[in-house]
């Protein structure tokens, strides 16, 4: 009997001591740092409405007229933006973007109503960090189209027009899914099909304005 009771002891301590851990890590359990604000359906919408892209040409028509309202963002590291960069930008490399010093200025910037136009020096390295953003609510945040490679001309000659820019090459030259419906409704007219879509290439003004950088 006496061992039965030992026995029921030990279980009753090891079970308490089970519900005293549970309950502390509840009580210590820390929130998230950053919590999403759009939903999976939003953030969608965003990709898809192209709203948030914003040309090199309107960039640069920014930046010549100094229009208010608008901060550059340089998404890559210091030794690249030290090289050279947008006028007037700063420097918040993509893997920082969410350091608290980071935050407080995007936080700043949203309650000024303050566009931001984020670009690395592709326009691909720019995405990821948008995204996070726009998840976490920001909605004056914008992606310069070809990054900086094609704004610099270091990977695009801005001034000529024999070359397609670098953010149209994936841009689709026919509606499949327009033609798929005119053709399972059999309304498809071949013959007006044949003839290539004109592609419609931007001219860009001649620069002036000179790229910061050094120094």
């Amino acid at each position: 009997m006496k061992d039965t009771n030992q026995r029921t002891n030990r279980l009753s301590f090891a079970v308490f001591f089970f519900v005293i851990i549970i309950v502390i890590g509840f009580v210590t359990l820390s929130k998230p740092d950053f919590e999403y604000q759009a939903s999976i359906e939003e953030t969608l919408e965003y990709v898809l409405s192209y709203d948030d892209e914003m040309s090199p040409e309107e960039a640069e028509e920014i930046i010549w007229e100094q229009t208010a309202g608008f901060k550059f963002v340089d998404l890559r590291n210091p030794y690249e933006f030290i090289k050279g960069h947008v006028e007037n930008a700063i420097n918040i490399p993509g893997k920082s973007i969410l350091m608290d010093e980071n935050i407080a200025f995007f936080d700043q910037m949203s309650q000024d109503s303050i566009t931001l136009v984020l670009y690395a020096y592709d326009q691909t390295a720019a995405n990821g960090p948008w995204m996070i953003l726009k998840q976490m609510g920001y909605n004056n945040v914008k992606i310069l189209l070809g990054g900086y490679g094609y704004y610099s001309g270091e990977t695009y000659d801005m001034l000529s027009e024999s070359e397609i820019p670098q953010y149209l090459i994936e841009e689709p030259k026919l509606n499949f899914a327009e033609l798929m419906e005119n053709l399972s409704s059999g309304t498809l007219d071949m013959n007006a099909n044949m003839e290539q879509p004109e592609v419609v290439i931007p001219t860009r003004k001649k620069k002036k304005t000179v790229i910061e950088g050094g120094c």
